[in-house]
């Protein structure tokens, strides 16, 4: 266990984390796990960029496994299979900036009030 571990990012699925002494990004979703450098993992980042989601998911011949879309992981001979909902989620765990959430304000509501 690394005591300098600093968790990055988080989903219902998955753990995005940075350990800073052995500089390795650990991304566990659901029941896999991966370990990267940095250059590892912007390599990762770019390869799932030029996923194509719609391709796979309706050009290749229905199957009884609704996970279609191909991650290649390095050997020929092992492929990780995922669906649009969790490629998206992987993609939100890597995505380490903070987004503006902006809060509405009471004319931003579109509601009658009515008193009894």
């Amino acid at each position: 266990m690394c005591h300098s571990l600093e968790v990055l990012n988080q989903t219902k699925n998955g753990l995005f984390t940075f350990c800073n002494h052995s500089k390795l990004f650990q991304l566990v979703f659901n029941n896999l796990c991966f370990e990267f450098y940095e250059w590892e993992l912007e390599n990762f980042k770019k390869y799932l960029s030029t996923l194509d989601i719609t391709y796979w998911e309706k050009n290749i011949l229905p199957t009884i496994n609704q996970r279609k879309i191909p991650i290649s992981v390095g050997n020929k001979y092992f492929v990780i299979l995922v669906n649009k909902n969790e490629i998206a989620e992987i993609k939100t765990l890597l995505a380490t900036g903070i987004t503006k959430v902006r809060l509405l304000k009471h004319k931003d509501i579109n509601y009658q009030f009515i008193e009894n």
